[in-house]
């Protein structure tokens, strides 16, 4: 059975494991060993010569795979589900891979694994590991393709295989096809809308921000650098306290987790804010997080197509946020929401679980009778975070049924969904109507781009009280407990290093190469019929039409063609090394230096009987060798090379002169 052998199976492995990186990276454990363990096995089985396993047991650990990923992801139509099934499916198949048929589909099903990693990211970096992926994938082909070719014989001719002779080939042969990849791009007339979409069904990957709210759902965020979004101002750039990006509303509280409401869900806003004299005017560009929901300033006086407001003024888009997502905003801070509030939202925004939560109750009476007045009785409120021993802290202790009377009089560690959830549970038993807010506060502003860039580790909550007259007011309690946290960020407001990696000059370079991502998603990721009309406007072509911009294209391969092309066939993969060759031309070398010239037809005989006139002295070290190379290429038994070798490196013959 003729199979890949052990150096092109080394390559093959290598290849599956790159396009399969990026989805060990974020697969269960058990799926993870599911998909490593196949593979550890073969490149075993490939040096100690272990005999193929049975069919009961690659049955068996099929099975297992299919069991893991059953219990890791409970449903296989998802995404990130689908493409773990196909990687276990990958590497089982290496335990089985012993011919060139098998390992040639491998290597094409690794090229598709590879595709489907731009479903879950579309960054700057991601060019670099498709491409790297499709070199290994050429360079394991090749491999293949030499073996199968002399299948008939003992094997393939020696060759310059070395790491960098196999990678250049194929970078070469790749290279030449960029060109017309970037002739595709930029041609090719762009659609308002992709031809295809993902079912909402399959959307598992959500990041970032979630549909409710308990103690711990936003410290996890803390964590994550990854972009939420990216806001460019035109105008003045608000202060770092008046970065709230808001984003979902909770009313409903069950003791432990905050959740939206039915009016606050299902009901559009009375009316949408007028701009107002000290409006903001900017564009946010959304990284896709299969939400609903979208992010701006209080308050937002327009709304993005495809979208409405709610009546507490989130911003809800008809379809997740399952791409790239670039919108344009005016928020007027300085709007009043209901100045009037209606009964049922007033009982919506006092509803607590009975019983719950004793301790705080009884404080709460306490000041109530001591603060009647609601403005006051928020200052008293945030006093109390501010002077008592509170602490803005990541370490926060889990917390009970009673959680509100166990933070504020046990533990008084957590983060801001502590201090939000607990100050919105004193004021509704206070009387005062309140409802908790999620988002993002703060950013940093990049002076390259000119944007302020918003990642997830800036998500926060915060709440919201109504006065009368006044309307909705909002309160941050976790300003009372850690100022730095508004002025800094939550980066500045916590001292302790989230992990090993984590210094601030490594977060400074993190967040001023984010400019590079940013024009990436906007003319690689955004680019749509506008960029390209943009792009085409210096030479008065931006109102081409598409059979224009498609005669552009054949134009610019056809001129492709005709320079590459020729180039292209004269590219040579690895040459043959031939040492007995090699060391022959070497002997030849020296009789030219000495003054002997031969010709390329004459043979080893016919060189020797030249070359013993000329240089008498070394007849029978010149025959010796002319009789040692006829021996190694024609006679059955070949002598050992290294006699061969040796002769001609000690023969030293002296010039001739004239």
């Amino acid at each position: 059975m003729n199979g890949p052998g052990k150096k092109t199976t080394v390559w093959l492995i290598a290849t599956l494991l790159l396009a399969m990186l990026p989805q060990l990276v974020s697969m269960p454990p058990a799926v993870l060993v599911a998909a490593l363990a196949p593979l550890l096995w073969r490149i075993g089985s490939e040096f100690n010569g272990w005999k193929p396993l049975p069919p009961w047991i690659r049955h068996g650990a099929t099975a297992l795979g299919l069991i893991a990923l059953f219990m890791s992801y409970h449903d296989l139509s998802g995404r990130r589900a689908a493409v773990s099934l196909l990687s276990v499916m990958l590497a089982l198949k290496m335990v089985e891979c012993y011919r060139i048929r098998d390992a040639r589909l491998v290597v094409c099903f690794s090229l598709f694994l590879c595709a489907t990693q731009y479903l879950f990211s579309q960054g700057v970096l991601m060019p670099f590991y498709g491409g790297a992926t499709t070199i290994l994938a050429m360079v394991t082909l090749t491999q293949l393709q030499r073996s199968e070719a002399w299948a008939h014989d003992t094997g393939p001719p020696p060759a310059k295989t070395s790491l960098l002779s196999e990678l250049g080939f194929s970078f070469r042969l790749m290279a030449f096809a960029v060109p017309v990849g970037l002739a595709f791009f930029i041609f090719f007339p762009r659609l308002a809308s992709p031809l295809w979409g993902i079912p909402d069904s399959t959307l598992d990957s959500k990041s970032g921000l979630s549909d409710s709210m308990s103690p711990g759902s936003i410290q996890n965020l803390f964590m994550d650098d990854s972009p939420a979004f990216r806001a460019e101002f035109f105008g003045a750039v608000p202060a770092a306290s008046q970065l709230y990006w808001r984003g979902p509303v909770f009313w409903r509280f069950d003791g432990k987790t905050w959740k939206g409401g039915f009016y606050g869900r299902n009901i559009d806003a009375a009316e949408i804010p007028d701009p107002g004299e000290n409006a903001w005017d900017y564009t946010i560009q959304l990284e896709p997080n299969e939400r609903n929901w979208l992010f701006a300033l209080d308050y937002p006086a327009s709304i993005p197509p495809d979208s409405r407001l709610t009546l507490d003024f989130q911003l809800i888009r008809r379809q997740p946020v399952i791409q790239l997502f670039k919108y344009g905003i005016i928020s007027n801070p300085d709007f009043m929401d209901a100045p009037e509030l209606s009964s049922p939202i007033r009982l919506q925004a006092l509803d607590l679980p009975d019983e719950s939560n004793p301790r705080t109750r009884e404080l709460v009476e306490r000041w109530r009778q001591e603060t009647p007045g609601d403005a006051e009785f928020v200052q008293r409120a945030l006093q109390y975070f501010n002077q008592e021993p509170f602490h803005y802290s990541l370490e926060a202790p889990l917390l009970g049924a009673n959680s509100v009377d166990e933070f504020l009089f046990d533990t008084r560690t957590g983060y801001c969904e502590h201090y939000a959830s607990s100050f919105a549970v004193m004021m509704r038993m206070a009387g005062i109507p309140t409802r908790v807010v999620t988002g993002y506060q703060g950013g940093w502003y990049s002076g390259l781009g000119n944007y302020i860039l918003v990642r997830q580790s800036d998500a926060h909550a915060w709440t919201e009280v109504w006065f009368s007259g006044r309307g909705w007011t909002r309160v941050d309690p976790t300003a009372a407990v850690s100022p730095l946290r508004v002025q800094q960020g939550s980066l500045g407001a916590l001292n302790a290093s989230r992990h090993l990696f984590d210094y601030s000059w490594l977060r400074g370079l993190r967040n001023s190469v984010d400019v590079v991502q940013q024009q990436w998603n906007d003319w690689v990721i955004e680019y749509g019929a506008n960029r390209q009309a943009q792009l085409f406007a210096p030479f008065g072509l931006d109102r081409m039409s598409p059979a224009m911009l498609v005669s552009a294209l054949f134009i610019a391969l056809a001129l492709f063609s005709v320079i590459i092309f020729p180039i292209v066939l004269r590219i040579k993969g690895p040459g043959r090394k031939d040492p007995i060759q090699q060391a022959w031309r070497t002997f030849l070398q020296r009789l030219e230096r000495a003054g002997i010239a031969t010709l390329p037809s004459d043979g080893a005989i016919e060189v020797a009987a030249t070359a013993s006139r000329r240089l008498p002295g070394d007849s029978e070290t010149i025959y010796r060798i002319a009789h040692l190379y006829t021996r190694s290429r024609y006679a059955p038994v070949a002598p050992p090379f290294g006699e061969l070798n040796q002769a001609i490196h000690e023969f030293r013959p002296k010039k001739k002169s004239a």
